[in-house]
């Protein structure tokens, strides 16, 4: 009898002493599991989203901005540019710097023939926030000459990225303009800084970097 109650003893003694050390280890993990997450969470937090391209159609057109002025120059009619827009959100407090590579593809109704023209703009110092906006250009002429916008991408890069970190083009449904062989011709396709939108609601934009 003696010995059957002694051993009751150890086995209740054993299960009061693993139970306190199951217990000790959840409220270790309690306490630690908290402080190690958001610190991995929020480390490197650079998320770019482009919720919106406009690049074809009516609405991608745009006339020449007017300046009144105390010039005695007359001035010609307002023609059309083409405007291509990307409308982005950022999540990091402060971004250096993005790097935007644009491909636009117009057609010369006329010939038939395709044209690719490529830019490349970099922003700086972008901020926290919602519905930043980029903006390339094709002058009038360029238009005129070598047809409406057919089709527009846009890959964004963060600097020393290898690898796009957002993408987007329009109309959705082709992929071969990306690979197309087709004659290109470089530095056609403007930024804002290099038309006479540059001035125009200019707080609305990104500081573009000199080159």
């Amino acid at each position: 009898m003696k010995i059957t109650s002694g051993l009751r003893i150890l086995a209740a003694g054993a299960l009061m002493f693993l139970f306190s050390l199951s217990e000790a280890s959840a409220q270790a993990r309690k306490v630690v599991a908290p402080v190690a997450r958001p610190a991995m969470t929020a480390a490197g937090k650079e998320d770019i989203v482009i919720r919106k391209m406009v690049a074809v159609g009516p609405t991608s057109k745009i006339r020449t901005p007017e300046f009144k002025n105390d010039a005695s120059e007359p001035q010609a009619q307002a023609r059309d540019w083409a405007r291509i827009e990307v409308q982005y959100d950022t999540d990091a407090d402060w971004i250096d710097e993005l790097e935007f590579r644009y491909m636009v593809l117009v057609k010369n109704s006329k010939t038939g023939a395709f044209t690719m023209f490529p830019a490349t703009v970099n922003y700086v110092d972008i901020a926290k926030g919602k519905r930043h906006t980029s903006t390339v250009f094709l002058r009038p002429a360029t238009l005129e000459r070598y047809g409406a916008v057919e089709w527009a991408g846009v890959k964004v890069y963060l600097k020393g990225k290898d690898a796009p970190v957002a993408a987007m083009q329009m109309p959705e449904n082709d992929l071969r303009p990306w690979t197309a062989t087709v004659n290109t011709k470089e530095g056609v396709l403007l930024n804002r800084d290099q038309t006479p939108f540059a001035l125009v609601a200019i707080d609305n934009y990104e500081t573009i970097k000199s080159k």
